[in-house]
């Protein structure tokens, strides 16, 4: 198999993409980063990420010379010369390379461009299988909407949560409030069959799934709503389910040891997930 990385401008082998010691997204997280599935050419909500792509960079002031265009040009060609035919793309962009300082006023340097091509087995299916999850104290920076690297407590969430046999934590705010997973936006579904997430509202990242189960939700007649619910909210939901880039739709059928549904796959969850595979492979 084919490792071939893009650093910089040059395309490399993986052992031999290297990043300066001195490179600001190693030193301070001060970079940003996007993940994107593609299968048999397809790609999983492409605009919506280089979209988001874009948006962060802009909101952290990093001042990025390549087009959307450029960056597919790139992505396809990795992708055909690694002969992956299913996988996924991270596509980071960090500040650049300077003498270690926290503030970056007049630091004359060159966003550094990194895009690596990750192989993964096609296990892509309507069917959809529960998973646990635990809640968690929300104790993240004020700006989970910027999609940066500092990720330090999202790692220390996802490691809990498995390391006590669950799939994903749960943030909690300071008020009682869910914001979202360690990497995923968390929905529930109440007994009026209304589909429910938080709203953008500064407290979560705004999801590129999220908004394409909503937009294909509201297609098919499905009531979708935006607003705070509880973490007493989750345990007594008729369903619940997380989205992300990588998961989808996946329903959460236990949280904190608290079966939701009866422990089993919720019918709404299930279409919806169906919902999102068939708008993508059209």
């Amino acid at each position: 198999m084919y490792n071939i990385s893009y650093v910089d401008g040059i395309y490399q082998n993986y052992e031999n993409s290297k990043v300066n010691i001195n490179d600001r997204g190693y030193h301070f997280g001060d970079s940003v980063y996007e993940v994107v599935l593609f299968n048999e050419g397809i790609f999983y909500d492409f605009e919506g990420h280089l979209n988001r792509l874009f948006d962060s960079l802009n909101s952290i002031n990093i001042k990025f010379s390549f087009s959307k265009q450029s960056l597919k040009i790139i992505i396809k060609n990795l992708i055909k010369i690694n002969r992956v035919s299913f996988g996924s793309v991270y596509i980071q962009v960090s500040r650049g390379i300077a003498e270690r300082n926290h503030s970056y006023k007049d630091m004359n340097i060159k966003p550094l461009l990194s895009i690596i091509i990750t192989k993964k087995q096609n296990n892509l299916s309507d069917e959809a299988i529960g998973v646990k999850a635990i809640t968690l104290n929300d104790n993240r920076w004020a700006r989970p909407d910027i999609k940066t690297t500092q990720l330090l407590p999202n790692v220390l969430a996802k490691t809990k949560a498995n390391n006590k046999g669950a799939f994903e934590g749960i943030f909690i705010d300071s008020e009682g409030y869910v914001t979202e997973g360690s990497s995923s936006n968390i929905w529930i579904i109440n007994n009026d069959n209304e589909i429910i997430t938080r709203a953008i509202d500064g407290k979560i990242l705004s999801g590129i799934t999220r908004k394409s189960i909503a937009k294909f939700a509201d297609l098919n007649d499905l009531i979708v709503k935006e607003k705070k619910f509880r973490k007493e909210e989750l345990y007594k939901s008729k369903e619940v389910f997380l989205s992300s880039a990588s998961s989808f739709v996946t329903p959460i059928i236990e949280i904190d040891n608290v079966k939701i549904n009866n422990g089993e796959v919720g019918e709404i969850s299930v279409e919806l997930r169906k919902l999102y595979f068939k708008n993508f492979t059209k």
